[in-house]
């Protein structure tokens, strides 16, 4: 039997630091020197000695120099993340690779001194098991918290996979329309989770050539496009008229959702990722909640909501009321789900919001496999 190619793992975040960080290195530097600048060139004009305001240049030289050298070290500083590893790589003439496994890691902490705060950056510090300080940090770090979170969230996985208790949930995302579920679905995505998108499957489902034949015995040719696709917004103006196409349709295509969504939360499971995210319109509708570990209920409110569907789909407020009335009301859906996620504010915050959701599903998983 051939042995099988090593896989690479994957590399979760690769970067160096923002570009703010050579002037945060050195904004005490300029400080200092523009004052002095200003010293000698005010002392020049008030003795009328040349030299001074020629000695005034110094402290700009000296400002120059330091950047450039900043410069250099921001060119030559990279972060990455892996899913067993962290790693920094720092030096402009002796190149030093700082690398701790994911399993060892003790302690994460951000700082955010003054001159990092002005610029919307941060620095993160790792601290290894069995070591007294802090033996790796990422440096002028952009969006700190959402990174931090990103760490966080694969050395608690490591640590899940070495005791063996790893679990890989299945999340369900629930909310009114227009509150965001995708982008929340995409912050799980981003700390490890794989996303079954129901509408993306939809879309691959209806260009099939046994499900194209089908509709079009259905409903003819005017569900079919003048490239030979199928139309989705024709066949959605049919099944809003008629309960029974609908529920035609969703016979034809909720099986063939279904097979694929199994498929990859088996594939998930096998491979051991953080959990798997389904992004359904119609979770509850369709009965798929049953097939979830935890289901978290997206809240934005309706003016958000109504801005974002007229900016991305022209719908007006009647519009959006009438697409709601098809759906289980967003109380209801509320009171079914296990988590509430609120969808407002910076990104950063949603992220930090959907890292600790997750933390909770994972840890109450176990404990009930383990109670179990």
């Amino acid at each position: 039997m051939p042995e099988q190619a090593h896989q690479p793992e994957r590399v979760l975040i690769e970067d160096r630091p923002h570009i703010a960080f050579v002037f945060t290195q050195m904004w005490r530097l300029i400080l200092m020197a523009l004052v002095l600048w200003g010293v000698l060139r005010w002392f020049g004009m008030l003795t009328g000695h040349g030299v001074y305001v020629q000695l005034s240049w110094l402290p700009i030289g000296l400002i120059a120099v330091r950047f450039m050298l900043g410069w250099l070290d921001w060119l030559n500083r990279r972060h990455m993340l892996t899913e067993s590893i962290i790693m920094v790589e720092t030096g402009i003439i002796r190149k030093v690779r700082v690398e701790i496994p994911l399993r060892r890691v003790q302690h994460t902490i951000l700082v955010r001194p003054f001159g990092e705060r002005l610029m919307g950056i941060g620095s993160i510090g790792v601290t290894s098991a069995g070591t007294g300080g802090v033996d790796l940090v990422w440096r002028g770090v952009e969006h700190p918290q959402r990174v931090l979170d990103t760490i966080r969230a694969q050395v608690q996985r490591m640590s899940t996979l070495g005791s063996g208790k790893q679990v890989t949930p299945v999340i369900g995302i629930v909310g009114g329309i227009g509150s965001g579920k995708s982008t929340v679905a995409r912050a799980f995505e981003e700390l490890g989770c794989l996303v079954s998108d129901s509408d993306a499957s939809v879309r691959q489902i209806m260009q099939e050539p046994g499900v194209q034949k089908t509709l079009r015995s259905w409903w003819g040719d005017r569900v079919i496009d003048s490239k030979g696709q199928v139309d989705r917004s024709a066949i959605a103006q049919i099944v809003f008229e008629s309960e029974i196409e609908r529920r035609k349709l969703e016979g034809l295509i909720h099986p063939l959702v279904h097979q694929r969504r199994h498929e990859l939360i088996d594939r998930a499971r096998k491979e051991g990722v953080q959990g798997v995210i389904v992004d359904a319109p119609l979770l509850f509708e369709a009965g798929v909640d049953s097939e979830c570990d935890a289901v978290v209920f997206v809240d934005t409110p309706r003016e958000t909501r109504l801005a974002r569907v007229k900016s991305a789909r022209g719908w007006d407020d009647r519009e959006l009321d009438r697409r709601e009335k098809t759906q289980l009301g967003l109380e209801e859906k509320r009171k079914r789900s296990d988590y509430v996620l609120s969808n407002t504010g910076l990104p950063e915050e949603l992220h930090g919001r959907v890292a600790r959701v997750l933390g909770a599903i994972q840890k109450d998983l176990r404990d009930r496999q383990t109670s179990g």
